[in-house]
């Protein structure tokens, strides 16, 4: 789960645009797992029982693609992702796109009493992916920010437009240039 902040000081307009591409209609906070089974839960305290389900739903489907990133790099204000896609098995016939989400580990928010967001999304970059099985997809993504480099990670997936599943994804911390 990534935390989209569409209003107040994380805000980022990708996080409207995903907002507006589930469109589901409730209120914030809600979790679109997978890309297609929407989650409310109000209670922080219940995520772990809620979300235990469908992780195991997630964990016994099978791959269409391997992600593998090859090294996660940020220096004081520029990073650079070195990632490789390969299609694991045929394809379905779905507009698919790659998104990449540069996420900061933990923000305190600016409220009285102060608390805490962790794993929050700073920016996304996004393409598509046009390969068939056996092929191999090889990038380099740079971007700049503004983050603390020792508090950043990435989050990669794979998702098809049409249906919305998410069909895989990785996270990996990014290392000190």
């Amino acid at each position: 789960m990534v935390c989209y902040h569409i209003h107040g000081t994380y805000e980022i307009s990708e996080a409207h645009d995903r907002e507006t591409f589930y469109n589901t209609g409730l209120a914030i906070p809600y979790g679109v797992f997978d890309g297609t089974a929407v989650v409310w839960e109000a209670s922080p305290n219940n995520y772990d029982s809620v979300y235990t389900v469908y992780v195991e739903v997630a964990r016994s489907v099978t791959p269409y693609y391997n992600l593998y990133i090859d090294s996660a790099l940020v220096g004081p204000s520029t990073g650079r992702l070195n990632l490789k896609i390969v299609a694991a098995d045929s394809i379905p016939d779905d507009e698919i796109a790659v998104y990449m989400n540069v996420l900061e580990d933990s923000l305190p928010d600016l409220t009285t009493p102060p608390i805490v967001f962790y794993s929050v999304c700073r920016q996304q970059f996004s393409f598509p992916l046009e390969i068939a099985y056996p092929d191999t997809f090889d990038t380099t993504i740079t971007f700049s920010h503004s983050s603390q480099s020792d508090k950043m990670k990435t989050v990669v997936f794979i998702q098809a437009i049409d249906t919305k599943e998410v069909m895989q994804s990785i996270i990996s911390p990014f290392e000190e240039e």
